[in-house]
């Protein structure tokens, strides 16, 4: 929607300005991608009593948050006053892009930490797990020194 701006107190029709109140599909993007569990996104496009409701709830509990960002990523979601974002055609394809390498990036990094912790128990368990450790500490010693635990466990080794 537009909004007619004045410079000065006496409204002039020579002096009026056109002012264009579209947000932009970038901006709109990037603050639901980053900060949409808080609604941000949300004030963004002037929706300001959803985004406190969406900030409360943390996104819905990441379910609204999925489902504005789709629909921002799709060029459906609309500003408070109805209005198409600024360049939504042009820049779908990027959004799309960038959410799957983000997805693709957090699973393998997933992947590689559990496989890293399933390899280090493993290793643990047939270094003898929790008894063997127990075996090396004197028994009735309540110390807690680090460095004769250590000592200990290079003996072993």
């Amino acid at each position: 929607m537009t909004e007619i701006a004045t410079l000065g107190n006496v409204v002039n029709p020579s002096e009026i300005v056109v002012v264009n109140k579209q947000r932009h599909f970038l901006a709109a993007f990037f603050l639901s991608f980053i900060w949409g569990v808080f609604g941000i996104d949300r004030f963004y496009l002037g929706k300001i009593w959803t985004g406190i409701l969406k900030l409360l709830t943390f996104g819905g509990f990441g379910l609204w948050a999925i489902i504005d960002l789709s629909s921002i990523m799709s060029g459906n979601m609309r500003d408070k006053q109805g209005n198409e974002m600024l360049e939504a055609a042009r820049y779908k394809k990027f959004a799309s892009r960038t959410v799957t390498i983000f997805a693709l990036v957090v699973s393998a990094t997933i992947i590689i930490v559990v496989g890293l912790s399933i390899y280090a128990v493993m290793q643990f368990l047939q270094n003898g797990g929790i008894d063997n450790i127990q075996k090396l500490i004197p028994s009735g010693s309540q110390t807690t020194d680090v460095n004769q635990i250590l000592n200990s466990l290079n003996q072993s080794l």
